[in-house]
């Protein structure tokens, strides 16, 4: 819950920034945006490392110390299920999510770099939530995490942006979570196909 709860840090952010930066959010310059989002990564940076730090200290659950080498079939299956995403995501945006999104260089750069901070985050919560989901059932192979970021990030997106996004996201926690297991849980690698997933 502390790593859904860091995705609330940008909620907080964006209440106060508008006041500190003197202008509306409906009115952001591209420096504006720039700023939120550098912030934001702050942020999600910032709470990453604890929750890493506190998961290994407190619980003796050292993520970072997952190795397990994925063979030939779990990447094929990874990737099979990373496709799926991306055709999923350009399906929503009507095309090609960075070339939709790009307007400028700096918006795009700045814009990415936010979101590779949110699949950390998007991993964090599946990690946690796979950990909690085996630990209560006594049960591996099944993505509790990506159940569990459904059911959190997923369906927070239904209050914050719309019933279709919210279903949307909801599916793509869903894959998320599938990559991670098919993975082995290794987290260097499930981060990088998430991140590109998910900037895709």
């Amino acid at each position: 819950m502390y790593a859904f709860a860091g995705f609330g840090l940008e909620i907080v952010l964006s209440m106060l920034l508008p006041s500190i930066l003197g202008v509306r959010s409906s009115e952001y310059t591209l420096i504006h945006h720039c700023i939120h989002w550098g912030l934001t990564c702050l942020l999600w940076g910032s709470m990453a490392l604890f929750l890493i730090r506190l998961s290994k200290r407190k619980y003796d659950f050292d993520m970072m110390n997952l190795h397990a080498a994925p063979d030939v079939k779990e990447w094929l299956l990874a990737v099979v299920v990373s496709v799926i995403a991306i055709a999923a995501t350009t399906i929503v945006w009507e095309g090609f999510k960075p070339v939709q999104e790009y307007k400028d260089a700096v918006r795009f750069v700045f814009q990415n770099i936010y979101y590779l901070f949110e699949a950390a985050l998007i991993l964090l919560t599946i990690a946690f939530g796979q950990k909690f989901g085996e630990t209560l059932f006594k049960r591996d192979g099944l993505p509790y995490g990506g159940m569990f970021l459904a059911l959190t990030w997923g369906l927070i997106h239904i209050l914050l942006q719309g019933g279709a996004t919210g279903v949307y996201a909801f599916f793509m926690s869903l894959l998320y979570g599938t990559i991670y297991i098919m993975l082995r849980k290794n987290v260097r690698y499930s981060y990088l196909v998430i991140a590109v997933v998910f900037v895709l």
